[in-house]
């Protein structure tokens, strides 16, 4: 595929599915822009693979493994595989020296989605955390040019404190496919909302510790996408906390709520102020 239709088709993945994401992306430069959208698309396409119910385990384990020999492939450069967004994927990561293990730990990670899933403590839930979304969180900072020894760790915290948000956002959604998240035989009773104020405070705190993250990458645009995408993920998990853990509807920072904070997140990215702490 060539690099123009590759490249389209990563951004119509993450406009299509990560709306969020797509809109504080926008910030970015274009290089770094192309290259986020195309570790998206590949981060979707092996989270799809995973999810497809209507396909057998067997199946769904096969089409899972021709990812890690796409990932496998990429020092080979574009043309190396026909997936539609490996030539985008090839090309951010030649351009960004993105690290493969991070890569490869999330197919891991996903693989393990398939049939039931039972979460029993809130370890295991950092463990499954960090290796379907840290890692995310890790192959981020280099394409955004972030800068400390801690940098990879800072990502990982991030990318662990948005997957338990999506956690708290989708446990009926999780259950009707027989997986369950919550730490439910570490924190029992009530109906889960014990378990789920556990996870909300544990994401509290990973959301906490990752925000520094945002002092370490330049003030390009880069700042402001990643406050941007960090704050409204973190009011996804505020208005979770607001409704007491009610599991009735989807939780989401609407357009009027989102535009508010996107401007707060663009000033305070260029002043300091605001929300940097």
């Amino acid at each position: 595929m060539s690099r123009e239709r590759s490249a389209a088709y990563c951004r119509s993945v993450m406009r299509h599915h990560a709306r969020s994401f797509y809109f504080a992306t926008r910030l970015l430069p274009p290089a770094k822009r192309d290259a986020i959208e195309a570790l998206y698309a590949f981060f979707r396409c092996v989270d799809d693979a995973a999810d497809e119910g209507h396909a057998s385990n067997a199946t769904r384990r096969a089409r899972i493994q021709t990812f890690r020999t796409a990932v496998e492939s990429l020092h080979g450069g574009p043309d190396a595989c026909e997936e539609p967004w490996f030539d985008a994927l090839a090309r951010a990561y030649m351009r960004y020296a993105i690290d493969r293990r991070p890569l490869l730990e999330l197919i891991d990670g996903c693989e393990s989605d398939l049939g039931t899933v039972d979460i029993a403590t809130m370890n295991d839930l950092e463990t499954y955390a960090r290796a379907v979304a840290g890692t995310v969180g890790r192959s981020v900072v280099p394409i955004l040019g972030a800068t400390g020894a801690d940098a990879l760790a800072l990502g990982e915290r991030l990318g662990v404190a948005m997957q338990l948000t999506n956690v708290l956002r989708d446990v009926d959604d999780d259950e009707r496919q027989g997986r369950n998240y919550l730490p439910l035989r570490e924190f029992p009773g009530a109906g889960g909302t014990e378990a789920m104020r556990a996870v909300a405070a544990h994401a509290r705190r990973q959301y906490a510790a990752g925000r520094a993250l945002v002092r370490r990458v330049p003030n390009d645009g880069s700042r402001a996408a990643l406050l941007m995408a960090a704050t409204f993920y973190e009011g996804i998990l505020a208005r979770i906390e607001r409704r007491g853990f009610d599991r009735a509807g989807r939780a989401f920072v609407g357009g009027a709520a989102k535009w508010g904070l996107a401007a707060k997140c663009v000033v305070s990215a260029y002043t300091g102020l605001a929300i940097i702490k």
